[in-house]
């Protein structure tokens, strides 16, 4: 079960990651950052990036703090 877990965060954090990633890039490689829309859509990406990425490090650290006893 615990596995499982992992390796389906660890997919979520790819995703997020790579919607981050996204994020970035259209701010810097393109001039939609100067537009509502751009902005919104830029704001999107990196902030459910960031969301999706967030509980793989914890679960992590919850897993190596079990192994330690």
């Amino acid at each position: 079960m615990q596995k499982n877990v992992i390796k389906t965060l660890k997919i979520l954090h790819w995703i997020g990651l790579s919607m981050l990633l996204c994020a970035v890039g259209v701010l810097f490689l393109s001039n939609m950052s100067q537009q509502v829309e751009g902005m919104v859509l830029i704001a999107s990406l990196a902030g459910l990036g960031m969301v999706m990425m967030s509980p793989f490090p914890i679960a992590l650290f919850f897993e190596w703090a079990r192994k330690q006893n």
